[in-house]
C-alpha cells in the first residue's frame, strides 16, 4: 500500500493543471455551524527518509468541521473537508469548498477544488476532492466519478459511502485521479457543537422592536453582491438582537 502512495505522489510531481475556481480561505458571510469529528481517517507525511509514511488520524483529534449555509439556503461552503492536509502540512491555511444542500444532503461536486502545490520543476498541481475506495490492500479512484456527500441527522452529520463492497475514504486527487493523500473513512461522524458556533444565526420572523442594523445582498448562487440587481436577488437583513432574516426579492 505504501509503495502504491509512494509510486502515485513521484508521478504526480510532474504534472500541471489549470484551477477550476479560486481556492476560498477565509469564511464566507453566512450562518454558521461548528462540528466536532468523530471516527478514523489517515493521513500520509514524509519520513526522515523521503518516503511516505501512512499512520491513522483520529478524527477526534482533528480540527473542526464547519458548515456555513448561504442565504440562499442552497449554497454551502465546508471548512476543511480533506482533514489530512491540516494535519500534515503546517503551512496550509483553512480550505472552503463550495457545496450544495437539499433537504438533508449536502453535496460537493466530485473534483472539487481544493489545494495547489508549487513542485519544485516550477509547475503548479492543482489538488481536487474524490472517493478512493480500499480493496485487497489496494487503493483505487471510484469509476465513474460520484460527487462527496454527507447526511445531515439532527446535530450530527455523516460522511456517506459511494458503495457497499469496499472500504471508502474521502481523498485529495490529482486532475487524472492519480495521486491520493487520504483523510477520514466513510461514516465519519460531525456532531454540532453549539458552543464553539459563533454567532449562530437563525432566520425569523421579526415580531419585536429590534432594529435592522446591516443588509446584505446575494444572487440565488449564493454569490455576494454590491447592491441588488435585475431578477431574483436575497436580502439578509441583520438586526442587533443578533438575528437575521432572509427576504427574497425580483427587481425589473
Amino acid at each position: 500500500m505504501k509503495k502504491l502512495l509512494l509510486l502515485a505522489f513521484t508521478a504526480i510531481l510532474g504534472m500541471s493543471a489549470n484551477a477550476q475556481e479560486a481556492l476560498v480561505s477565509e469564511r464566507p458571510d453566512g450562518t454558521v455551524k461548528v462540528y466536532d469529528r468523530s471516527g478514523k481517517g489517515i493521513k500520509l507525511q514524509q519520513g526522515d527518509d523521503g518516503s511516505l509514511q501512512m499512520t491513522s488520524l483520529n478524527l477526534a483529534e482533528a480540527s473542526e468541521f464547519e458548515v456555513v449555509t448561504m442565504a440562499d439556503n442552497k449554497t454551502v461552503y465546508v471548512k476543511n473537508p480533506i482533514v489530512a492536509l491540516v494535519e500534515t502540512f503546517s503551512d496550509v491555511t483553512d480550505r472552503w469548498v463550495k457545496g450544495s444542500i437539499e433537504g438533508n444532503k449536502i453535496t460537493i461536486p466530485h473534483k472539487s477544488l481544493i489545494f495547489s502545490i508549487n513542485t519544485d520543476q516550477g509547475t503548479t498541481v492543482d489538488i481536487h476532492m474524490g472517493y478512493y475506495g480500499i480493496e485487497s490492500n489496494q487503493a483505487s479512484p471510484v469509476t465513474p466519478d460520484v460527487d462527496v456527500t454527507y447526511t445531515i441527522d439532527g446535530d450530527k452529520i455523516t460522511l456517506d459511502a459511494p458503495g457497499k463492497d469496499k472500504t471508502y475514504i474521502l481523498s485529495c486527487i490529482a486532475a487524472d485521479g492519480t495521486w491520493l493523500r487520504m483523510s477520514e473513512y466513510t461514516g465519519a461522524v460531525y456532531t454540532f457543537n453549539k458552543d464553539k458556533t459563533p454567532n449562530e444565526i437563525k432566520a425569523v420572523e421579526k415580531e419585536n422592536n429590534a432594529q435592522a442594523i446591516g443588509e446584505t445582498y446575494y444572487d440565488l448562487s449564493g454569490r455576494k453582491l454590491s447592491e441588488p440587481t435585475k431578477g431574483v436577488t436575497i436580502k439578509n437583513i441583520k438586526f442587533n438582537d443578533g438575528t437575521q432574516k432572509a427576504v427574497k426579492s425580483i427587481n425589473k
